[in-house]
């Protein structure tokens, strides 16, 4: 092996020595490395100089060796290799190797990668230009001793998309009302905006309706105006909160196990030396990493690292922001436009280190001004300590604190927040008044098969809050006033849970009280049983302030194309209820249908909820596409089966195409056809595409299909014998190379009405043959005996 290096070195030198500006003086060595007694494969460039060894840092680093950062370099990039602590050195001229001697320090980690480690997603975004209604509608008639009520209702989401972003507009409509009323119409927008996303910067631009941008301790609001903010689910496999990254050194070539609070999520090889796993599969909450080196003798080392993960904190060096400018959005889902004043607001969130996010918020209006701070702090791995303080115009000030640690036994959490009656923010705007004091306590804990208990406590003190009206008579608007319509709040509510499995049976309590009103209590007693994948039935006895009763349920869910579902539900007590509803999934909708009847009232629904999606020329029908889809183009061919993430998903219709909703935004997704379902004449490209889809878009997907125009040839030579099998027949017309088989069979493609086939024998003789073809849909003929005369010379 050394002397192969060798030769190849010398083999190389004069190229080398063209490449490489280097004095009179100095002379190129190639040399083969060995780090620490084991060979590394690879060969280094090197330079004599006076006696002494030379190399660039970027050539040392892809050896696996890296040197001080101060190590000075020369005019040519240049670094010594004597006197670095930590490194010795010895070249054996003879067979050009390089011996090194290394610490950990001096060595450059090996990265090991998990098989499952998320990578960033392949390709770029796409999308096509179409358009995409989302509706939902529901029809209701109801009858009792009050008298008859009838109401339509529709809710419509429109959007438009194209690779410049995505346009969209919500809106509400109703008809209909009681006996003897006008069912007059009404229809309200909700959200209309234009939303551009970037996913190189990770940032978004939205024009027109949002909410805005806000922290843990801040209360955002709905906008009509300007945002730009990032948005980290652009990159699906960011992690972006810290996880803990395993260091380790083995002596000699070993195994490493990883494992997680017990789990074993990783295992690899390594060579002597040391080593990173750099991420790794990670729960949020407290845990402990143990890594196990085992040697080829057996031995092994354990070692134990305690962790604490929280999405509370951003990765050191990772920011997220939010910056928008806009009109307070007043009665959302009660009027159409209905905008207050114009107000700003900022936000700003970084990780100082993996220890430590703080956070920055701004906004203000005409007459209000509010700002604040704050910080997540990882405490000695334990848990996640917050705090914040913030003020506003007019001395008003709020802060809060809370501390939570997510364990695997006992969990906790307790936040409070407290804010004097002159704090004010935009919300406050909208009537929404500001809490001057809010206690969440939390404690849960896993008992093992005995189940899980938790208990909470929930404290809200709330003063009565005015909000501005605008009436209107007959489509005229009246004058503007103040009136108090959200009465003051007080609620300590204590509640528990606990759940345990039974067997086959779920058993599960929940209780509360409200210690501010002493009036308030409840409990509720539940046994769920599982019927099937899709279905379950559950019996209910629960208890408070009004007296007893029960509950029956049984449902079953519909989630695939073809599913049925149902749901029906009994309660007696305290009023007697009931209902009963069927579902169907259709590969152009979700329809549902039930009767309720509660009291002396009784009412039927029926309700349909779809998508219309205009893309590449063609309307289609489908379920309801709340984010990305696709549509397969088999280039015309029906009925071929289409997998996403190799799963079945449907078949192409008469055009060859389908619609495959669900798809994930930003990330890849892959779509394929089933070759078997393909005629027996047709020939794919390819059967298999990945596609990375931009959020709430449409990409068209085509698999190019194109007759094979081929035939199975039987090839014999002059004596009537099959040509030998290891025979190479090419097409004349086109060049393209078939094997000869078994048989003196060739199948040969792309065939014309008058072919010629010239076949090299084994023995590297050649003869021709010449035969016509008649192209047969869904059919490959045989041809032949075909007589493949031989070539003169």
């Amino acid at each position: 092996m050394r002397r192969a290096c060798a030769a190849a070195a010398i083999a190389l030198l004069p190229q080398a020595v063209l490449t490489l500006p280097m004095a009179m003086a100095d002379e190129l060595r190639l040399l083969e490395i060995v780090i620490n007694g084991y060979p590394t494969g690879k060969i280094g460039e090197f330079v004599m100089r006076d006696g002494a060894l030379f190399a660039r840092l970027d050539q040392l680093r892809d050896l696996g060796l890296r040197l001080p950062p101060e190590t000075p370099a020369d005019a040519q990039g240049l670094v010594p290799l004597a006197g670095t602590p930590g490194l010795d050195i010895r070249m054996e001229a003879s067979t050009q190797t390089l011996y090194v001697t290394a610490t950990d320090e001096r060595l450059v980690p090996a990265l090991l990668l998990p098989a499952h480690q998320p990578q960033p997603p392949a390709g770029t975004v796409q999308s096509a230009t179409g358009a995409t209604l989302n509706y939902d509608l529901a029809g209701s008639t109801s009858g009792g001793p009050s008298g008859s009520q009838s109401l339509a209702t529709g809710l419509f989401d429109l959007r438009g998309f194209s690779p410049w972003g995505v346009i969209s507009t919500g809106l509400l409509a109703r008809a209909g009302g009681t006996t003897g009323s006008n069912g007059a119409f009404q229809a309200l927008r909700l959200d209309s905006a234009y939303v551009y996303s970037d996913p190189d910067s990770l940032r978004r631009y939205r024009l027109g309706d949002f909410v805005g941008g806000g922290t843990a301790w801040t209360r955002p609001v709905r906008l009509g105006g300007v945002q730009i903010n990032s948005d980290f689910s652009m990159r699906p496999d960011l992690t972006t909160f810290p996880v803990p990254s395993v260091l380790g050194s083995a002596a000699v070539p070993s195994t490493v196990d990883v494992m997680v609070n017990s789990t074993r999520l990783f295992s690899s090889q390594v060579t002597a030396g040391p080593f990173q796993v750099p991420t790794l599969p990670m729960i949020t909450g407290a845990g402990t990493v143990a890594m196990t080196l085992t040697d080829a003798l057996g031995h092994q080392v354990t070692s134990r690292l305690p962790f604490y993960a929280s999405s509370n904190l951003l990765s050191a060096g990772l920011q997220a922001y939010s910056a928008e400018v806009g009109a307070v959005r007043r009665d959302w889902g009660l009027q159409s436009n209905n905008y207050g004043r114009l107000t700003g607001s900022a936000t700003y969130r970084r990780g100082l280190s993996n220890a430590v996010t703080v956070e920055g918020h701004v906004e203000g209006a005409g007459g209000l001004a509010m700002g604040g701070i704050g910080a997540a702090v990882n405490v000695a791995d334990f848990g996640v300590l917050t705090l914040s303080a913030a003020g506003s115009a007019g001395n008003g000030a709020q802060f809060s604190a809370g501390f939570q640690r997510m364990g695997e036994d006992i969990s906790f959490n307790a936040s409070i927040t407290r804010a004097n009656r002159g704090y004010r923010d935009i919300a406050a705007l909208t009537g929404d008044g500001v809490a001057h004091q809010q206690i969440n306590a939390g404690l849960s804990f896993a008992l093992g098969p005995y189940g899980s208990l938790a208990l909470s406590y929930t404290g809200l003190d709330r003063d009565a809050s005015a909000t501005p009206l605008t009436f209107y008579a007959r489509d005229t608007l009246l004058s503007g006033t103040t009136v108090s319509v959200s009465p003051a709040t007080h609620a300590h509510v204590l509640s528990g849970s606990y759940s345990a499995q039974l067997g086959s049976l779920t058993l599960a309590a929940t209780g509360f009280h409200d210690f501010a009103t002493g009036r308030s209590t409840g409990l509720l007693l539940t046994l769920t049983l599982p019927l099937g994948s899709r279905s379950s039935a559950s019996a209910s006895l629960g208890g408070g302030s009004s007296g007893l009763y029960g509950q029956l349920q049984a449902n079953q869910s519909a989630n695939e194309t073809g599913d049925y579902g149902y749901q029906a539900y009994a309660a007696g007590g305290q009023q007697t209820h009931a209902f009963a509803d069927l579902q169907y999934r259709a590969p152009w909708a979700l329809l549902s249908g039930g009767v309720d009847h509660s009291g002396e009232e009784t009412a039927g629904r029926a309700e349909i909820q779809g998508a219309l999606s205009l893309l590449d020329g063609a309307l289609f029908a489908s379920t309801p596409i709340n984010d990305s889809f696709a549509v397969v183009d088999a280039d015309g061919t029906a009925g071929l089966h289409v997998l996403g993430e190799n799963r079945p998903v449907g078949v192409t219709d008469g055009g060859g195409r389908l619609l495959v909703p669900d798809l994930r935004s930003f990330d890849a997704n892959q779509l394929a056809i089933d070759p078997t379902d393909l005629p027996i004449d047709m020939d794919a490209a390819t059967t298999a595409q990945t596609v990375r889809p931009q959020d709430r878009s449409g990409v068209v997907v085509r698999f190019p299909l194109r007759r094979a125009h081929g035939a199975l040839l039987r090839l014999v030579d002059e004596d009537g014998q099959p040509l030998p099998m290891g025979s190479e027949a090419i097409l004349d017309a086109t060049g393209a190379r078939t094997p000869v088989g078994y048989d003196g069979l060739a199948y040969v493609l792309d065939l014309s009405a008058r072919n010629r086939l010239t076949v090299t024998l084994p023995n590297r003789r050649r003869c021709m043959a010449e035969f016509d073809y008649q192209d047969r849909p869904d059919d490959i003929p045989t041809l032949g005996p075909l007589l493949c005369r031989k070539e003169v010379p």
